[in-house]
């Protein structure tokens, strides 16, 4: 799964927007920055603006294919023109072996049943005996829909909006504490406090920060702190990760939850 979705978003966020994503999960990303931010190389693929100002998918794709490195997979655009399954036969035949995978970004107005259209597609490659080439989507995809088009024969995803415009988590900054002494206004929790989570179950539980640790409320197990120091007096006091290092700590995470957490 590859990050899309800096391009509709200020260029001054797109490092963070890609170095977020990262860490959140998916496998790489499509900016300069962000790549270089993560320690990766980006990843991308043509867009339907080549196709359109050679005048032909078939010159489009050749092009791609003697200009750039020898590195960078061959994906192609099947979707500009034609029928997806016809645009993804004619690139096939156009690159033989060399052919990565065929990307289908067909707008909403044009998909009907998508998971169908990729059947066909895998249909149409491995019936002409191209089932080395694989099915990479994008386009208004999502966390639901990635899995849907997985089980009809896509292995590569574009994500964009649903990541760079994702809903907000409303949340409030609040003075607390002053001095050592609690503080709050009325509808808030006076006091400095500390968020215990059961590693089992990821079940958080909020305490007072002198608090002992609390039992898990589901297992009853032990509860670890998740709240430590990273800012003293202006000073860096923590040792902070590099990204791959986060990312190791978020994946543990989510396979112990669902899509609903």
């Amino acid at each position: 799964v590859v990050a899309f979705g800096i391009r509709r978003m200020h260029p001054a966020l797109c490092p963070m927007i890609d170095r977020a994503s990262y860490i959140g999960g998916l496998d790489a990303v499509s900016s300069l920055k962000g790549a270089e931010t993560i320690g990766m190389k980006p990843v991308g693929t043509m867009p339907h603006s080549l196709i359109i100002v050679l005048g032909s998918q078939v010159e489009a794709w050749k092009a791609f294919d003697e200009l750039m490195p020898p590195d960078v997979p061959r994906v192609a655009l099947v979707d500009t023109y034609y029928d997806e399954k016809i645009e993804a036969v004619m690139a096939a035949e156009t690159l033989k072996d060399k052919l990565f995978a065929v990307r289908l970004d067909t707008p909403g107005s044009r998909r009907g049943d998508f998971a169908e259209i990729i059947r066909e597609v895998r249909w149409e490659l491995d019936l002409r005996g191209y089932k080395h080439v694989k099915i990479f989507l994008s386009g208004g995809l999502d966390e639901y829909s990635v899995l849907k088009y997985k089980e009809a024969g896509a292995e590569a995803f574009g994500v964009g909006t649903s990541i760079s415009n994702a809903p907000v988590v409303d949340f409030a900054m609040d003075i607390v504490e002053i001095d050592g002494r609690p503080v709050a206004k009325r509808g808030k929790l006076g006091g400095k406090k500390q968020v215990w989570r059961c590693e089992n179950c990821m079940v958080d539980v909020v305490k007072p920060y002198n608090d002992t640790m609390p039992k898990c409320p589901e297992c009853g197990g032990k509860t670890q702190p998740l709240l430590k120091p990273l800012i003293k007096n202006g000073e860096i006091v923590a040792e902070l990760p590099e990204p791959k290092k986060i990312r190791e700590y978020v994946l543990t995470q989510l396979e112990k939850m669902t899509l609903e957490q």
